[in-house]
């Protein structure tokens, strides 16, 4: 059938191939039969439920929540715009649920939250969003206990540039300080995160780094991925660039990481100029928050950093939005004492 897609995609127009579309999978489910449906709920991991416990996510979002107060908490949508996911985060459609009617699953609760902002920034306030909601992914998950949909509690912060960077550095404080009392909350209910490694990078100084040394984003983008732990030291151990783990960052100092010091103790705080992931995803300051796990092992359960998300969506590149996460159902898979 040559040409058929370039005909799908470009010739019918979009109410046609949907018609067309929900025709063909009627046809399909009518020719379905019960004992299929049980054999694909037993194999296929996108269906199967989670292995954490409904109470165990109830407990976290309790703390999480309450740790985040100052955020107007949303319930999303199970899905968001076809093609928002591809184009503000740059995810490639194979690795989204695509569906006929013109949406998509959600793959990332920031960017249905980034929507909501934009919308809701004409006030010109402030605006601070959060969400607990379970996401799809497609793209294969190799490390331990990934799955393909997962619990993820968010942030975003949208507002204005008031220059000297001090927008940036305060929102930047604040989503920390949130992770941070969320940790001891959890560690009351149940939970052992110890001694919180905090690491604040500087993306575009990064950047030029690397431009410097002879290599651009987008060859790191093929090689990096949030998910495959280690991949910075060893991308970077491979070209021999020497970037600081532990660097001098002035700003990031003064703004950041003392007054946080002093109110959180227990954690460690440093900037990481040797730090990947994300790069050209993330535009400015990122964070990144890893803590101790009962197994001995630190995994970098918190990330996040700012996008030119709603600088594209309003055509203003005064505007600054702050995205962070952390994933909830590795966090309970890794971190909660059992009883």
């Amino acid at each position: 059938m040559a040409g058929l897609a370039e005909a799908l995609a470009h010739k019918l127009p979009a109410s046609d191939l949907r018609s067309l579309l929900l025709e063909v999978y009627q046809v399909r489910a009518d020719a379905t039969k019960e004992p299929a449906g049980l054999a694909q709920a037993g194999r296929d991991a996108l269906v199967k439920p989670s292995s954490v416990s409904a109470r165990d996510f109830a407990a976290f979002d309790l703390a999480a929540f309450e740790a985040a107060e100052h955020f107007e908490a949303l319930d999303l949508s199970p899905v968001c715009p076809f093609g928002v996911s591809s184009k503000l985060g740059s995810t490639h459609q194979n690795n989204l649920l695509t569906t006929i009617r013109n949406v998509e699953g959600l793959g990332d609760s920031t960017i249905a939250m980034a929507l909501e902002a934009a919308h809701r920034r004409s006030s010109g306030e402030v605006i601070r969003l959060c969400a607990s909601h379970r996401v799809i992914r497609l793209q294969p998950f190799e490390g331990p206990g990934l799955t393909p949909h997962f619990r993820l509690f968010a942030m975003v912060t949208a507002g204005r540039d008031s220059g000297s960077w001090n927008f940036e550095l305060e929102q930047l404080a604040d989503h920390l300080r949130v992770y941070l009392r969320m940790f001891r909350m959890l560690e009351a209910a149940g939970f052992s995160i110890r001694g919180p490694l905090v690491e604040v990078s500087d993306m575009d100084a990064v950047e030029a780094a690397l431009h410097t040394a002879g290599v651009d984003h987008e060859e790191v983008r093929r090689n990096i991925r949030a998910h495959w732990f280690g991949g910075s030291d060893r991308f970077l151990q491979e070209h021999g660039i020497d970037l600081a783990r532990d660097a001098e960052h002035p700003l990031l100092e003064k703004a950041v990481l003392q007054p946080l010091r002093a109110e959180f103790p227990e954690a460690e705080l440093r900037v990481n100029q040797a730090r990947l992931e994300g790069l050209g995803y993330y535009r400015g300051f990122a964070l990144r928050i890893s803590p101790l796990a009962p197994d001995g092992n630190r995994y970098p359960v918190a990330d996040g950093g700012f996008t030119d998300w709603t600088a594209r969506l309003l055509g203003n590149r005064k505007e600054r939005l702050l995205i962070s996460g952390i994933g909830s159902e590795f966090l309970c898979k890794k971190y909660r004492l059992s009883e």
